[in-house]
């Protein structure tokens, strides 16, 4: 079974410990309000969820549902220690199919690159419920500073402890894709992608010919077009006017700049020009825009 948390989720560790499961009250049935993490630090743990009874080893990680019903079973060799920390996640982790564990692949090629889209690509993580990882002595470590974190608060000891959890679950996730060849690497035509994207957003207010664009890239500029067509699903010259209206908008709700200037900062030497390009992504000339946002305020 695999769960799916969103890259973007809040997470928000409500408590964490180091637990010896011979304690009695390991066998009593416990169930909280919270996803649980609990990976083995020593020995052998013996639990039963629900219906299914399983034993856990050194470096194991199991990953519990909010009200999921737990206790610990009865081993004639006694058992061991557990870390476990309960977390709350918004949005909450997702099951994940065992069907589509083959269409896992983290070449994500979004548009979200693009500084004008506002859309907000979740990037989902993949995380098993159950796991057995490699560098069980970093998780174990990452774990046992968790621990520290939350019994001897101090200074922003919220924050720290949720970037330890993300932590240990990037770990988790990037070893269970290494483990199934699925830790894929990114197409060259990303790359170029991404390295074109970078002049454009900081290079837009100037002059962007073919030949600038090609030798700070490094490619020619008809595949740096289809490349950008392929990822963007725009072309360069719409994305460099989306750019400039984009900055300014900005500048006309917050200068007193006249629209002449506003059109020279952002890249245009004619000002016709740029209330005709501005008018047409914004469906209103530069005057009436600020004049509009004037009034609203």
């Amino acid at each position: 079974m695999y769960f799916s948390l969103s890259r973007l989720s809040m997470l928000d560790v409500k408590w964490a410990s180091l637990f010896n499961a011979n304690n009695d009250a390991f066998f009593e049935q416990h169930y909280n309000p919270y996803y649980e993490l609990i990976v083995v630090a020593e020995g052998t743990v013996h639990l039963q969820l629900d219906q299914s009874r399983i034993v856990m080893h050194g470096g194991e990680s199991l990953l519990l549902q909010p009200w999921e019903q737990h206790q610990g079973l009865y081993a004639k060799e006694g058992q061991g220690k557990f870390f476990w920390v309960q977390f709350s996640c918004e949005p909450g982790l997702k099951p994940f199919e065992l069907e589509r564990t083959a269409q896992l692949d983290i070449r994500h090629a979004e548009r979200t690159e693009l500084r004008t889209n506002e859309a907000r690509h979740e990037d989902l993580i993949v995380l098993p419920r159950q796991f057995v990882i490699g560098e069980c002595y970093k998780l174990l470590g990452m774990f046992e500073e968790l621990v520290r974190t939350v019994k001897k608060p101090k200074g922003y000891f919220r924050f720290q402890a949720t970037l330890l959890l993300s932590g240990m679950l990037h770990l988790i996730a990037s070893e269970f894709l290494e483990q199934n060849h699925l830790d894929h690497d990114y197409p060259a035509s990303y790359i170029t992608f991404r390295k074109l994207v970078d002049q454009l957003n900081n290079y837009y207010d100037e002059d962007l010919n073919k030949e600038r664009l090609e030798q700070s890239v490094g490619r020619k500029f008809e595949y740096l077009c289809q490349v950008f067509k392929k990822y963007a699903n725009a072309n360069i010259h719409q994305y460099v006017h989306q750019l400039r209206a984009q900055r300014a908008k900005y500048l006309l709700r917050n200068s007193s700049k006249s629209v002449k200037e506003i059109a020279e900062q952002v890249g245009y030497s004619d000002p016709f020009v740029f209330s005709r390009m501005f008018k047409k992504l914004e469906g209103v000339a530069p005057h009436y825009y600020r004049n509009d946002r004037t009034t609203d305020g």
